[in-house]
């Protein structure tokens, strides 16, 4: 009896795992381009990635006593730049959106703007939407026990509590994959215009390099200066890149002017038939 109920349990833990890891695979699939980038570009991020590790392993083996503090900093900081970089890559997607809305061609503005909602909506659904939930459940618990409001309120707080019980998990992991395939593709901003990544991924780099700057600067040697000089040599290689990037896109035909002309009248040599083409 024993030996069945942990066959049972271990078959039971397996299914759950394999929920879970289902559930990365399909959120992490929504949340990838259709059309890839330039490989080129992809091998020299590929390139930074490794970079930036070794630079990582070289650090905390050079800082001797200090490399148990050194990693706790980096640790913390990678998951808070991390968010960081999120957040401004979702102003920027959503001003990017505006813009492109704006100056695109009535005949090309659907197909450009659709690629993004699907990322747009799962991070809404996986995020927003729970801390608004059990922001309602917290105000509806302060809520008088004998006034309207919390009457009316309490099935649906009762409810979405035991929802949030049971998909908490689920929502862990897809708020996870919405958050590092959003900040890695930029929730699909190349499918709007392959130029949009480059910008996109220069303004984040920006943003997360400023801030690094004035440690770097200090004449005195801690591990806030060391990872301070870690993360600007990264914002810095990232400039880089984009500006290769987005010069090596224009000069495979792609223009920000296509935008306003009819799709019907590109050329028929324009890398966006290509694209479309390949997507088919």
């Amino acid at each position: 009896m024993a030996g069945v109920l942990i066959e049972l349990g271990v078959r039971l833990v397996a299914w759950y795992v394999g929920l879970l890891v289902r559930c990365w695979r399909g959120v992490s699939r929504w949340m990838t381009p259709r059309w890839r980038t330039d490989p080129h570009v992809e091998r020299l991020q590929a390139w930074r990635s490794w970079l930036g590790y070794a630079s990582v392993v070289v650090a905390v083996g050079l800082s001797g006593e200090e490399s148990t503090r050194l990693i706790d900093k980096m640790l913390t900081g990678a998951v808070v730049g991390f968010l960081l970089k999120a957040a401004v890559a979702v102003v920027v997607v959503l001003v990017a959106l505006v813009v492109v809305s704006l100056r695109s061609h009535r005949t090309q503005r659907r197909g450009r703007l659709r690629p993004v909602v699907r990322p747009l909506s799962l991070l809404v659904a996986v995020i927003a939407v729970p801390l608004l939930v059990q922001h309602g459940m917290d105000w509806a618990e302060q809520r008088p026990a004998g006034s309207a409001v919390a009457e009316r309120l309490a099935p649906v707080a009762v409810g979405g509590g035991v929802v949030l019980y049971f998909a908490w998990p689920f929502l862990v992991v897809a708020a996870v994959a919405v958050v590092v395939r959003g900040v890695r593709h930029l929730f699909c901003a190349g499918d709007v215009h392959p130029l949009l990544p480059s910008v996109l991924a220069f303004a984040v780099a920006l943003a997360s390099g400023a801030e690094n700057v004035h440690q770097a600067v200090q004449p005195a040697v801690s591990v806030e200066r060391t990872l301070s000089l870690l993360a600007l040599g990264g914002s810095l290689t990232v400039l880089g890149l984009t500006a290769y990037e987005h010069q090596r896109l224009r000069r495979l035909g792609w223009r920000w002017s296509d935008l306003r002309i009819p799709l019907h009248e590109l050329p028929a040599a324009h890398p966006v038939h290509r694209l479309a083409r390949r997507s088919v």
